[in-house]
């Protein structure tokens, strides 16, 4: 069965007429968040992304990035934010993908987003995300809470490529299978890179935090 839009009742407060009103679907998906490609999507000019934001009813989170005032905050918000930032091609891996589908007790100091090897992200933002260039296919990438991050088992191989500590994996490993999110192949899998790991390297103890370029 297909999930419910996020903050569906939103949507549902009065029909579409005004350019704030036609924003609320894209932003009822998006934790909030609207790009300009979002607004011409749905007939709006994003010139009046702009003039929203002059009047209180967006807030100006990025460029071209606009959030609507009235959302509620929530605990995932600076993923999708992060998603969004270059221009909507992110998809959220590293740690922070452990962390959003909750598998590891993980807190990465960067988001870690992933974009096209051919996606040249601006520089604007480094402070608050690590932008890796990356393809990834179909099957590898999935969704928390209308969130685009890598698959579970993309996520924890990841991390077990990057020497997160072993507990860390374990804990990991235990969480997704427990949650029927990776079958037993998989999990046998990701054990076997584990162990093989440890026989040749130590894990690190933290996340590193990966300098601006």
């Amino acid at each position: 069965m297909a999930k419910p839009p996020l903050y569906s009742t939103v949507l549902h407060m009065k029909p579409p007429g005004t350019a704030l009103d036609r924003l609320i679907g894209p932003a009822g998906e998006q934790h909030g968040f609207v790009r300009a490609a979002d607004a011409e999507a749905v007939g709006v000019d994003p010139k009046v992304l702009r003039k929203l934001a002059a009047e209180g009813r967006l807030e100006h989170r990025g460029w071209g990035l606009y959030r609507l005032a009235t959302m509620p905050a929530t605990a995932r918000d600076e993923y999708h934010e992060a998603v969004l930032w270059p221009n909507g091609y992110g998809v959220v891996g590293g740690e922070a993908a452990l962390a959003l589908w909750d598998l590891a007790d993980v807190n990465p100091r960067r988001i870690e987003v992933i974009v096209p090897p051919t996606y040249n992200p601006r520089r604007a933002g480094r402070d608050r995300y690590k932008f890796t260039r990356r393809r990834l296919g179909r099957r590898d990438i999935d969704e928390v809470d209308n969130i685009p991050v890598v698959a579970p088992q993309i996520a924890i191989r990841d991390a077990i490529k990057a020497g997160l500590a072993g507990h860390l994996v374990e804990q990991a490993i235990h969480g997704a299978r427990g949650r029927g999110l990776i079958d037993p192949v998989e999990e046998a899998r990701l054990r076997v890179e584990l162990a093989d790991r440890g026989a040749t390297k130590p894990a690190r103890a933290r996340s590193k935090v990966v300098g601006k370029r």
